[in-house]
């Protein structure tokens, strides 16, 4: 089919729809086997092979004459690349630091870097942008603030104002657990319920006090490890 994979001067709207078709499954397959590394930790590098990677993609939506063997190659060289570098990266902390970059202390002790500051264009205001979203509204509170090879602030209080847990005083904490959807969007999951210990009688006991009787008309139920559950009704 020439009119759709090949060189084409004029492309005709079928072809542009299996183009289209394509185009989105090679997305996916480069979303679906890219490493969870590159979107949880997404540093400089990978911004812009993600970048280079989405053009090279989209080009032969945008071009007629751009041939879907032109970007296979690179794609699949870039995607080569990448995974190499991620192995090598975990086997040698120099590569890695080389092309991850490492992370940058902007303040130290209550002290601003302003050196580090001004070299990588960290202005006084996103510093206490940063350090607000962290709760943290006086620098002197501040321990370490380190700017991130993905971009990120990790903030580390002085010991005299983080607050205090469970271990500081010699208290026991009970374990906790995630919660267990028992009900979603009116389907109950029963498999959920043995999990957590109940029947659908106990269920539908503990619901009533919600003034409901019918599990479809529940949005979401969860239930904790302490037989506590959380309820939230359609409207």
């Amino acid at each position: 089919m020439p009119q759709i994979f090949g060189v084409i001067k004029e492309i005709t709207l079928f072809g542009f729809v299996i183009r289209a078709f394509i185009v989105g499954g090679i997305v996916f397959l480069v979303g679906r086997y890219i490493p969870k590394r590159t979107i949880n930790q997404l540093t400089a590098y990978d911004f812009v092979l993600a970048w280079i990677l989405g053009a090279l993609t989209v080009a032969p939506l945008l071009d007629g004459e751009i041939s879907f063997t032109y970007i296979i190659v690179p794609l699949l060289t870039l995607f080569l690349w990448h995974s190499i570098f991620n192995y090598i990266s975990l086997k040698n902390r120099k590569i890695a630091s080389l092309f991850n970059g490492k992370p940058i202390i902007m303040v130290d002790n209550g002290k601003i870097i302003r050196k580090n500051m001004k070299k990588h264009f960290i202005n006084i205001d996103l510093l206490l942008s940063e350090l607000r979203i962290k709760n943290i509204f006086d620098i002197s509170e501040v321990k370490y603030a380190i700017l991130e090879p993905n971009g990120h602030f990790s903030i580390i209080k002085k010991e005299s104002h983080r607050p205090v847990t469970p271990v500081d005083v010699n208290l026991f904490a009970k374990p906790s657990d995630l919660p267990l959807v028992i009900i979603n969007d009116g389907k109950l999951f029963e498999e959920n319920l043995v999990k957590s210990g109940v029947d659908r009688t106990w269920l539908m006991n503990n619901l009533a006090m919600y003034n409901i009787d019918d599990i479809k008309n529940i949005y979401l139920c969860t239930i904790d490890s302490f037989k506590k559950i959380y309820v939230a009704k359609k409207y």
